[in-house]
């Protein structure tokens, strides 16, 4: 675990050269700031120093270093690619991608962290920090995966064990739906039956009470009187008229 923040800091011994651009100086008072932990002041020394020269590999290198103290992972992996991008130098190269891979780390990027360590490693393959950082991302990505897999699995029996519960709710309420569509029809039966028999009843009743005598008024009833008479006179003539013809045809024989 020691390893797993291994900082190399260009730049924090002293250089040698006569002279220091204004740039060297501002980098200088960075480290000094960064080794006293005064980071927000190794921040802007840096920066002064990326001011006046952008492509100061030290500035940048160690402003990445600055950024990963401050727990400021994806600033950090900026620096360091921005180092990696501008340096020639092997080591420098090296060094970048190793702290890039731990900024990486930081950051639960576990594929990128993995990437860059081997990258430090195909230019220094004799770095054992860098082989152990990457022992130990490849670890951890391991066991990511086996845990995604899981949680998957076990979304995948509670979605299972979900759809079961679903499918038994939909069953009781489709029984429940049959069973009250069955007493409806029932009840509606027996309400047509019971319909039916009163009807019955009441056709019966009607069939056995006795028809009201027609009332007549005394006209009306001397009227169907004479009415009758006339047809019974009618009848007595008819019935005469049928004798005397009968007579004569025995006559004529």
């Amino acid at each position: 675990m020691k390893y797993l923040q291994y900082i190399v800091c260009i730049g924090l011994v002293a250089l040698p050269l006569l002279t220091f651009s204004q740039g060297d100086l501002s980098v200088y008072r960075g480290n000094d700031a960064y080794e006293e932990s005064d980071f927000e002041s190794a921040e802007k020394a840096y920066n002064d120093a990326l001011a006046k020269n952008p492509r100061h590999l030290d500035a940048s290198f160690n402003q990445g270093n600055t950024q990963f103290r401050k727990e400021a992972y994806e600033e950090a992996i900026s620096y360091y690619q921005r180092t990696i991008d501008g340096s020639e130098d092997q080591d420098i190269k090296a060094d970048a991608y190793h702290n890039l891979g731990n900024a990486f780390l930081q950051g639960q990027l576990l594929k990128e962290a993995i990437e860059s360590y081997k990258n430090a490693l195909r230019i220094r393959p004799t770095d054992d920090a860098t082989r152990y950082n990457l022992a130990y991302a490849q670890r951890l990505l391991k066991q990511q995966e086996k845990q995604e897999r899981q949680e998957q699995e076990q979304n995948q029996d509670q979605q299972q064990q979900d759809q079961k519960e679903q499918d038994k709710k939909d069953d009781q309420k489709q029984q429940n739906q049959d069973d009250q569509q069955q007493q409806e029809q029932k009840e509606k039966e027996q309400q047509q039956d019971k319909d039916a028999e009163q009807k019955d009843e009441k056709n019966g009743e009607q069939e056995q009470k006795p028809s009201k005598p027609i009332q007549l008024s005394p006209r009306e009833a001397e009227q169907m009187l004479k009415a009758a008479r006339n047809q019974d006179q009618q009848l007595q003539m008819q019935l005469r008229k049928q004798k005397a013809q009968t007579k004569k045809i025995e006559k004529d024989w």
